[in-house]
């Protein structure tokens, strides 16, 4: 059976708002089984869904640069992500051969991405988990630490 898991915090009235909606809309759509609310979740039921999940759905419109997208490119989720901000720009390759994840804008190209993802073969899958691991070292600390001292290091020799 597959379940979607929605996993965030909760910031405001607004947020719990938008929340119950979206619990109100699942029930009206006899989909409550089938969906799951996690709303300000301790870090590790963070790390147990990523260990559970299989794939990752990032819907936020141009997010500056998508930190939870790398975490869960990370985890081995196939993760589909807007196709805005950093996620576009940055982070998600969706071009095979060199897959990381998927990119949507509008509810029928997310739909699209989640019948693919759902169908993936194993060995695509695991090609598409493999890249994105591969893809996120370069936000590590330690790739940070060398991309700034290759940028002082003009200004180190001009003392």
């Amino acid at each position: 059976m597959i379940k979607l898991v929605l996993v965030g915090s909760v910031r405001n009235a607004e947020d719990s708002e938008r929340v119950q909606n979206l619990k109100d809309l699942a029930k009206h759509l006899s989909l409550e089984d089938s969906v799951q609310f996690v709303v300000n979740a301790p870090h590790a039921a963070l790390l147990q869904h990523y260990q559970t999940s299989t794939a990752a759905l990032h819907a936020m419109w141009n997010e500056h640069f998508g930190i939870s997208v790398v975490e869960c490119m990370a985890a081995g989720l196939v993760t589909i992500a807007h196709r805005s901000g950093g996620p576009l720009c940055d982070i998600v390759e969706p071009s095979p051969p060199s897959r990381t994840g998927f990119l949507a804008a509008e509810p029928e190209e997310y739909a699209r991405a989640i019948l693919e993802v759902i169908a993936l073969g194993a060995e695509d899958r695991k090609r598409i988990v493999e890249a994105a691991r591969a893809s996120v070292d370069r936000f590590s600390t330690s790739e940070f630490e060398k991309a700034f001292m290759r940028s002082i290091e003009p200004l180190m020799k001009a003392t």
